[in-house]
Parts: structure tokens; C-alpha cells; sequence
């Protein structure tokens, strides 16, 4: 069988995003398409330092971390990227300047403004980092943290636009429903792949991507066979090339029989 690749991407693909259940079917379906020969690879929003231990239980063969910005590959690190220093700073500056909840996510941490939180799933998540574990600190305005990504929640439409305004041209910004993702220019999910296919030398044709939201949608137009779920984003349905049944309905064990992976 020709060996493939597939990227999955996390929230609301391998896993429910606000149980963080793993449906038996899915890690079903990872396990016989490893067994198949194939490559099997997260690709998510998170950084490196706080993704679940069920995550990485997972049948996998490497991860690529906030959106494109680190790669791993058997547990060995083969790219990373992250912001310069003059720019986290003015980030910090900026986010405060805004009144803006930035989340700030590196590799060995994961930052949260040292004041007190508003939005009900900042908190949320804060609460479930700390359950789980994961390196949760906090940053003041003069503090100098190393990060390569940002999840950015705000409470005013005008901050958030004067915010993405003053940094138009070294960022990206990828509008979630209600907070923004934020990386550098450069880098994003589909460059993730690119540079993960090139260090392992498989074409492009062979590569598939599963997602569910906005985020996923670099990789899911970059790859040859893209796949979303049926809860995903409606933004997702009329760019891929077909659509699964929802992750609690056997989205992923369905997309990989029907694309004859397992």
C-alpha cells in the first residue's frame, strides 16, 4: 500500500473541545492506519507545552505545534520558529496597551496577563490547563516571554482592530468566532507541512488533512485530499474535497475507510 500522511488537527477533530473525550472509534482508526503503514501526524493551534497526555498517547509519528511554528517528529524537534525579541516586547506592551486578554504560548510556557481574567472561557481553559498540569504563568507589562503564537480574546471591537492595525504587517490574524489566533506572517498550518514533507521527502500527493475550524483552513487548501468534519465551521464545507461525520458520530474512523486508509 502506497504510504500516506494524514494531519489532524485537535479541538473539535480528534477531540471534543470542551470535554476533551477521544471517541473509541477514533483512536480505533489511528491505530489500524499506523498499523497500515501509514504516517500520522497532529497538526494544532497549541503549543508543545500543553497539549493533553491523551493527545499524546495517540498513535502518532510527530506533531506539528502552533500552527506551523515547532515541528516534532519522533520526539525529536526538527523546526522551530518564534518571535523576535523587540516583538514579544511590543506585543506585551501593546496587549496591555488594549486591554486585550493575550494568551501567550511558547514552548515551555503558556502565559496569562497578571490581572484579572473576564472572558468565561479564558477561565475555563486557565482552570483546565492548571488541572492538567501544564506550565500556566503569568507576564506583566515590562516582562520579556518567549512565544511563537498568541490566542487573543478582547472585549471591545475597537482594541482588538487597533491592536491588529499596528502590527498589520508582521502577524497574522485568524478570526475564531469571538477571539483571534495570532502568529507570525510566515508561518501557519499548511508551512507546518511543507516543511514536514520536504524533511521526510513524501509528495504531496500522498498527503491528507482532517480539520473542523477556521484555523484548519491553510492545510486543508494546501494538501492533496482534505477532509472536514461534519461539526465543523461553515467556512470549511465548500473547500474540501469531502466531508465526514461528526467527531462524536465516527468522523474519523469514516474518513479514513472511505479514502481506504484502514
Amino acid at each position: 500500500m502506497d504510504k500516506k500522511i494524514i494531519f489532524f488537527d485537535i479541538d473539535g477533530t480528534l477531540a471534543d473541545e470542551y470535554t476533551f473525550e477521544i471517541p473509541t472509534s477514533t483512536i480505533l482508526a489511528m491505530k489500524q492506519a499506523q498499523a497500515n503503514g501509514h504516517l500520522l501526524f497532529v497538526n494544532t493551534g497549541r503549543g508543545s507545552c500543553f497539549v493533553e497526555k491523551s493527545i499524546l498517547s495517540l498513535p502518532l509519528d510527530g506533531i506539528i505545534y502552533g500552527c506551523g511554528t515547532e515541528i516534532s517528529y519522533h520526539h525529536q524537534t526538527i523546526a522551530f520558529h518564534q518571535f523576535p525579541k523587540d516583538l514579544r516586547k511590543r506585543i506585551i506592551a501593546s496587549s496591555y496597551k488594549y486591554h486585550l486578554e493575550n494568551i501567550l504560548e511558547g514552548n515551555t510556557a503558556i502565559y496569562y496577563p497578571n490581572k484579572k481574567l473576564i472572558d468565561p472561557f479564558v477561565i475555563h481553559q486557565r482552570l483546565h490547563y492548571l488541572d492538567e498540569g501544564f506550565p500556566v504563568r503569568t507576564y506583566d507589562l515590562n516582562d520579556d516571554c518567549i512565544f511563537q503564537k498568541m490566542a487573543t480574546w478582547y472585549q471591545d471591537e475597537k482594541d482588538i482592530k487597533a491592536f491588529m492595525n499596528e502590527f498589520e504587517e508582521e502577524l497574522a490574524f485568524i478570526n475564531r468566532n469571538g477571539f483571534y489566533e495570532i502568529l507570525p506572517k510566515a508561518y501557519n498550518k499548511a508551512t507546518g507541512i511543507q516543511e514536514t514533507i520536504d524533511y521526510l521527502h513524501i509528495p504531496l500527493e500522498n498527503t491528507f488533512a482532517i480539520g473542523d475550524s477556521t484555523n484548519d483552513l491553510t492545510m486543508l487548501n494546501y494538501v492533496h485530499t482534505s477532509i472536514a468534519m461534519g461539526n465543523s465551521a461553515k467556512e470549511l464545507f465548500p473547500v474540501v474535497d469531502y466531508v465526514t461525520t461528526s467527531l462524536h458520530d465516527d468522523g474519523i474512523y469514516n474518513a479514513l475507510k472511505h479514502f481506504h486508509i484502514i
